[in-house]
């Protein structure tokens, strides 16, 4: 009996030093969906004008990035989105880190009608972005520091094709993501590790349209996703994700929510599964809509994490590593966003501007979005983008 108490007593040790050690990434570390609530670029300015609804509206060729099905356009236009994050400071690894978006840039696309019936476009989108300022180590006992800037980019390049009958719409997309890492973060090795890596992901999009309601759904399945950073193998995949939403006008306002579920547990168990609910309202008045939303946006988890570490034989141990953290902390990262919104429509396309901000006040972030759309036929006419 005596034996059988002690056996009990070094697996529960065991499993709790192995909880004491922290989450170990199942992804490249800022790749990870638990870095989203400053990763994420909320694309689409009018989208994120009413809490970044869109799922069962139509628009332009921003709102193909939502769903597929939701672009009909009455001509070919061209679309440019620029978007700016303040930069947040956070104490997840060090207590003078902070993140940054440095790219002011959203969307580029172009689309129109392909024949009867069918419509289709080409957008380029940064749909996350991520800098860490910065990840330094002492070095000739503290006389200066090696300094690095881990990056993530997601550069995405977008076909997106729709089907349109009288009331029911089809699309996909097919996007083509560049996940490009800079700096990844590696203890005991001062390498600069960069990698670019290419991923398929289709997206499907479905939408029905009625005189005073529509209602949308759009799917992007799992897609398995390989990283090979020399000290690090990542064997895993993309999650799962539903968008549903539901549209409703009344005296010429319309009513929008969308419910969008994130499969992350598929990633680690550690992790809980996202669900994102949107909600939002606009108005048309004269040659302006008038935009106002709100957009919950849950955690997946919060917790200590470790750092991944060089164990191969050239792993560098010299002592400026002894004052380096294995490891940081996440904290409750839970956010919930009001936003705004105005369209200023011309003859020859629309100015749209867009403010998102986090008031929960656990994780704060703010974005700025700005696009233009323009109706490539103005560019032919006379008195183009003349304002009377």
């Amino acid at each position: 009996m005596r034996t059988f108490l002690m056996l009990i007593l070094l697996l529960a040790a065991s499993g709790i030093l192995a909880q004491a050690d922290g989450l170990h990434f199942p992804q490249p570390q800022f790749v990870n969906p638990i870095y989203d609530y400053f990763s994420r670029n909320y694309l689409s300015t009018s989208a994120m004008g009413r809490g970044h609804t869109g799922v069962a509206l139509t628009g332009g060729v921003d709102s193909a990035l939502l769903n597929p099905a939701s672009y009909q356009p009455e001509q070919a236009s061209l679309h440019l989105e620029a978007l700016i994050k303040p930069p947040v400071n956070t104490d997840t690894y060090g207590p003078e880190d902070r993140f940054t978006s440095p790219v002011p840039f959203g969307i580029a696309g172009i689309g129109g009608n392909l024949g009867r019936g069918f419509s289709g476009a080409l957008i380029y989108s940064l749909p996350k972005t991520l800098v860490m300022d910065d990840f330094s180590v002492e070095m000739n006992m503290g006389d200066y520091l090696l300094m690095r800037y881990p990056t993530f980019n997601l550069h995405q390049i977008t076909a997106s094709a729709g089907w349109h009958l009288e009331r029911l719409h089809l699309g996909l997309n097919l996007h083509n993501q560049f996940y490009y890492l800079s700096d990844v973060i590696f203890l005991r090795t001062f390498e600069r590790i960069r990698q670019a890596e290419y991923i398929l992901r289709p997206q499907l999009g479905l939408l029905y349209t009625a005189p005073s309601y529509t209602a949308g759904l759009s799917i992007t399945p799992e897609q398995s996703a390989n990283w090979d950073l020399k000290y690090a193998v990542y064997d895993t995949k993309l999650p799962l994700s539903i968008s549903v939403g539901a549209s409703y006008q009344l005296s010429g306002t319309v009513f929008t929510a969308d419910l969008e579920y994130e499969n992350c547990s598929a990633l680690d168990n550690a992790f809980q599964d996202r669900y994102t609910i949107k909600a939002g309202v606009e108005k048309n008045i004269r040659r302006f809509t008038y935009r106002l939303g709100y957009l919950s946006h849950p955690e997946v988890w919060h917790g200590d994490y470790q750092l991944p570490e060089n164990t191969t034989a050239n792993a560098d141990t010299s002592l400026w590593w002894d004052n380096v953290a294995l490891g940081g902390s996440i904290k409750k990262n839970g956010q919930h966003f009001l936003s705004a919104g105005v369209t200023w429509h011309h003859r020859d396309g629309n100015i749209n501007l867009a403010v998102l901000q986090d008031v929960a006040g656990r994780e704060p972030m703010t974005q700025v979005n700005l696009s233009l759309s323009l109706y490539l036929s103005a560019f032919r006419r006379k008195g183009f983008l003349y304002f009377e």
